[in-house]
């Protein structure tokens, strides 16, 4: 059986073959037990496209798809259906903003409701941190947790990076460290960093597969075509997705 809590949501994720009341049985229970979780529904469907939207299916506790979740000091409200948030990622997301150093300008790409972007400018000393989102419900949100988390060092722009990055470029705009937490698609959108990185800065750059080698590869590669000298500072295996997938983390320093 496979759970997140998220506040006062719980997803639950069944094997096949379990009958529905069974499940409702299961969820009741940890109403129940959790006195915080006030909404108890069923993953449905597999997370889905460039933004990993998911299907839910209502099984006990109020009908409800928003919610209110803490985490590292900082509040979250989202559209659990819209918007992708994993609050497995917590570790991950505290272990990044521990590395940001004082008046450090930093970019979040795919940034989503903010977790990443939010964490880093109340929990670091960042100077500004610039956070790019596609999707329009989640940038919605993300604006509204910057204002729950009353916070005036962030700058949100909605839309896609391969847009919004070069007019970075044009305008001079650099970073000294780059979160690349990306959906599981081909496009590793390292062309994009590395037109935005400054010289000795840090790139925190997320991939899926079996084999991290093939993934350091790509990275070399990409560092190779777009002319920059890269130096690999850490691999770290960020959690399990399916069976043998993981998701992978690369800290890279560029030159």
């Amino acid at each position: 059986m496979v759970y997140d809590i998220i506040g006062n949501i719980v997803i639950l994720k069944f094997p096949e073959g379990i009958k529905k009341s069974e499940k409702i049985n299961f969820a009741k229970k940890i109403l129940n037990e959790k006195k915080s979780v006030k909404t108890i529904v069923e993953k449905s469907d597999k997370v889905k496209g460039r933004l990993r939207t998911i299907k839910t299916r209502h099984l006990a506790g109020k009908r409800n798809l928003i919610a209110e979740y803490f985490e590292n000091n900082c509040r979250f409200k989202f559209n659990i259906e819209t918007c992708y948030f994993s609050p497995r990622l917590s570790n991950e997301r505290k272990e990044i903003f521990s590395q940001v150093k004082k008046n450090e300008r930093v970019l979040v790409m795919f940034a989503g409701v903010g977790p990443y972007s939010i964490e880093i400018a109340k929990n670091s000393k960042a100077k500004e941190v610039y956070s790019i989102e596609l999707g329009k419900e989640c940038s919605k949100y993300a604006s509204e947790n910057v204002k729950l988390n009353k916070l005036n060092n962030i700058k949100l722009f909605q839309g896609d990076v391969k847009k919004i990055i070069p007019k970075f470029f044009k305008e001079k705009i650099k970073f000294d460290r780059i979160i690349m937490p990306r959906p599981n698609l081909k496009d590793s959108f390292l062309k994009e960093a590395f037109l935005v990185i400054k010289n000795n800065g840090n790139i925190h750059y997320y991939a899926f597969g079996k084999d991290q080698e093939k993934i350091l590869k790509l990275i070399k590669n990409q560092a190779k075509k777009y002319r920059k000298k890269i130096k690999i500072l850490k691999v770290k295996k960020a959690g399990e997705i399916a069976p043998y997938k993981f998701r992978w983390r690369i800290d890279l320093k560029v030159y």
